[in-house]
């Protein structure tokens, strides 16, 4: 004997809608506000720095910053 088609009640239509509205809009928020984290400081205002004086490296605008690089590869020997 086949089981006959029940369709959902009213009541249990509208339960699942608004289930699934609450579902989705956690979601949304939890993506745009995340969960646990804390509003950023406030930033402070830094004074305006002065120009590097002739000389002078660090702290003033157009210091030199130091960075590590690899040295250059060698070409790959070539096939005889």
């Amino acid at each position: 004997m086949k089981d006959r088609y029940r369709p959902l009640s009213v009541k249990k239509q509208v339960l699942v809608v608004v289930l699934a509205l609450l579902t989705a809009s956690t979601v949304m928020l939890s993506m745009l506000y995340r969960p646990g984290s804390a509003p950023p400081p406030p930033r402070a205002v830094a004074p305006d720095a002065a120009r590097c004086a002739p000389g002078q490296t660090t702290d003033c605008v157009g210091g030199i910053a130091a960075v590590i690089a690899l040295p250059a590869s060698t070409a790959p020997p070539k096939a005889p």
